[in-house]
């Protein structure tokens, strides 16, 4: 029985999300991938709308952030950029930097080889440390630390612009400390510009979401019609499989919260609050099909009518059970009957026979 719910599903939430054809593929093969990176110089985070690159395995820095390197100069003539550092002076080509978004990257290695500076990129933060100080390599170094520590997955928000679940606005994750115990503690740059501490408990559900992650999510999720599932949303304000389209995902700005912009038929647009959680994506996927269950089983307008108010009747197969009231607590599948609180359903031969409440 958990096996025909598991089919089921896949079968309705697969259906109408696609994935890049092959001819994409193959176009995103052939072409570099430039993976932006947050900058942290002398432990300080650079909030630009510039960042630091990774293209293939080599880092680059934007040659309009060298102005807030120690010990670099910039001189741009007709066609030619020119560096100069502590230890000697180089000129832009094709070798030491790359053409990025109408701006200039030099690569990393170069700086080094031109600067009295030192640095580390961080793979799992998507940043790269550079110090010219020994104050500025001690306070990167313990920053480096701690994100060799963090769990998978929660060194990504550092150095982003992220929204935080029970706190307005937007803020910047500017450092973190962790020594491998229960708590994280990030310090946070707030839009007034006030700078504070958030411990986390690497226990509770994930609080935090960047702004780069709700983009992603916006290009996958916006625009879908979806049939909502309200086994899955509390006190939801729509209809059991309520047809609706995505319009948007964004985030509360006076609460912090993600909310999914679902609109009706009508045009209503109903923002629904997503509780924080650490699969995001397969929460908002698990509110609803995109596929009209119509059409992938077959079943009578009576046993849908009851599907929309959220009913149980006599006769019922196990899927259309499923869509009137969501997953069960439990299965039994020697005995015949599943579990909701502390409800018993009963099947026989894949029809509800009958059901009562302990």
């Amino acid at each position: 029985m958990k096996k025909m719910v598991w089919i089921f599903t896949v079968l309705l939430l697969v259906a109408g999300i696609g994935y890049p054809s092959g001819t994409d593929k193959a176009a995103a093969a052939a072409s570099p991938e430039y993976t932006e990176l947050a900058t942290f110089v002398n432990g300080k985070l650079l909030i630009s709308a510039s960042k630091s690159l990774l293209v293939g395995s080599t880092t680059y820095v934007p040659v309009k952030l060298l102005d807030q390197i120690p010990g670099f100069t910039v001189q741009s003539t007709a066609g030619s950029v020119t560096l100069k550092g502590a230890k000697g002076i180089t000129t832009l080509n094709t070798a030491n930097s790359v053409f990025y978004k109408n701006s200039n990257y030099v690569a990393f290695k170069s700086l080094l080889k031109l600067g009295a500076i030192d640095g580390k990129y961080a793979s799992s933060a998507e940043s790269l440390f550079i110090w010219s100080t020994e104050e500025g390599r001690s306070k990167s170094s313990s920053t480096l630390y701690s994100i060799s520590k963090l769990p998978e997955n929660m060194a990504y928000g550092m150095g982003k612009k992220v929204y935080v679940n029970g706190y307005s606005g937007s803020h910047w994750i500017t450092d973190v400390q962790y020594d491998g115990g229960s708590v994280i503690v990030f310090t946070l740059l707030a839009n007034d510009g006030s700078t504070w501490k958030l411990d986390y408990n690497t226990y509770d559900e994930r609080i935090i979401f960047t702004d780069v992650h709700l983009q992603y999510m916006r290009q996958y999720f916006n625009g879908l019609t979806v049939w909502i599932r309200n086994s899955e949303i509390d006190n939801s304000p729509f209809k059991n499989m309520e047809k609706l389209t995505i319009k948007d995902l964004r985030a509360n700005l006076s609460t912090g919260e993600l909310e999914v912009v679902m609109r009706r038929a009508n045009g209503q647009e109903v923002p629904i609050a997503m509780n924080p959680s650490n699969e995001m994506i397969g929460d908002i996927a698990e509110m609803f099909f995109t596929e009209n269950p119509r059409n992938v089983t077959s079943i009578s307008d009576k046993m849908w009518s009851a599907i929309r108010e959220e009913k149980v009747v006599v006769g019922m197969k196990f899927d259309e059970v499923y869509l009137a009231w969501g997953e069960p607590d439990s299965v039994n599948e020697s005995l015949g009957y599943v579990v909701y609180g502390q409800t018993h359903v009963y099947f026989y031969n894949n029809k509800l026979q009958y059901w009562y409440d302990f």
